[in-house]
């Protein structure tokens, strides 16, 4: 049944990852035993409403899952499963990535190295570990008071199983969504040729922008990009579910997406500004400001763009393994 089915789903989310299967199998099970039983003692199938008592008498999704989890102390195991989310998402959301860009800027720009010297390149660590102190502590108190009031008791028994989260495909691709990117694909691409930005040279607001003379070259790689997404937009709404190729596709044009925005950042694409009332060094200054800003982009874009490889390789893996136990 589907509501029992997004129980199990519901009760899942909150178990250790190593034990979340034999635990659903043997909860699973257990349910559709008692359900077995239900329906031979009344001669009919079960209803909703039949259902959705049983699953009330187990328990709410979080009451069920602190069963197996371990005891604790300062926060007890009914909430225990929600501090852990919190805390994670903390950490791999806002902390790490804010590590990842200190890391980047450190090793990849002189400019951040030279204005930390001195012994200061450490120093300016202290805003994140200050972070990590002040927000590691405040959810840890706030989770502690909550055990301690009666906001937990009505949390974890004030709940209906028909407010369960419906069971979603994780590899199915929105037709919606798949539509929307094609037509920006295209629309984009459309308005980048028309604007002829192949050019080198810019007129904006009386005075002339010139890009480097990798720019061209540039341009037509992202152009490919773009056919590439319209190819692949195309093949998506042919077939709307993840497969390993295209899966594997979309890693591919993410991998070439980002690492041409990195390059692009890195490469002093800015040349010169000239004409009208701008003198030559008041030009040559927003230029060398245009690069230095894009230069530091960098870093973001490189973190970015390995957290998009990331979601990328973990699609192609759940796709594999969803081909496997067919």
């Amino acid at each position: 049944m589907a509501l029992v089915e997004r129980y199990l789903n519901a009760v899942k989310f909150w178990l250790p990852r190593d034990q979340k299967e034999d635990i659903i199998a043997e909860l699973g099970a257990d349910l559709n035993a008692q359900i077995e039983e239900k329906e031979s003692e009344l001669g009919h199938t079960l209803s909703d409403a039949d259902v959705e008592a049983i699953l009330r008498r187990c328990g709410s999704p979080m009451v069920v899952a602190e069963r197996y989890l371990p005891q604790r102390y300062l926060i007890g195991p009914a909430i225990f499963p929600i501090y852990r989310v919190v805390i994670r998402s903390l950490i791999f959301y806002f902390l790490l990535p804010w590590l990842l860009v200190w890391l980047g800027l450190a090793l990849f720009s002189p400019d951040f190295r030279a204005a930390h010297g001195g012994g200061q390149l450490f120093a300016s660590l202290n805003p994140w570990w200050l972070a990590v102190t002040y927000s590691l502590f405040f959810c840890t108190l706030a989770f502690a008071l909550v055990e301690r009031s009666q906001f937990r008791t009505q949390m974890v028994t004030s709940w209906n199983p028909r407010s369960l989260p419906v069971l979603r495909d994780p590899n199915k691709i929105s037709h919606g969504g798949t539509i929307v990117e094609l037509t920006a694909s295209v629309a984009s691409l459309a308005i980048w040729f028309e604007l002829g930005a192949f050019r080198r040279q810019f007129d904006l607001i009386g005075v002339t922008l010139t890009l480097s003379h990798w720019w061209p070259y540039f341009f037509w790689a992202l152009a490919i990009f773009g056919m590439a997404g319209i190819g692949l937009a195309c093949l998506n709404l042919m077939n709307p579910r993840w497969t390993q190729f295209s899966a594997s596709l979309k890693l591919g044009l993410d991998c070439y997406m980002w690492a041409l925005a990195y390059l692009i950042c890195r490469a002093n694409i800015f040349e010169s500004l000239s004409g009208g009332e701008l003198s030559p060094l008041r030009g040559a200054h927003v230029v060398a400001t245009l690069d230095w800003m894009l230069r530091n982009w960098a870093v973001w874009v490189a973190v970015i763009g390995l957290v998009a490889v990331a979601f990328d390789v973990r699609r192609i893996v759940r796709v594999g393994a969803e081909r496997f136990t067919k």
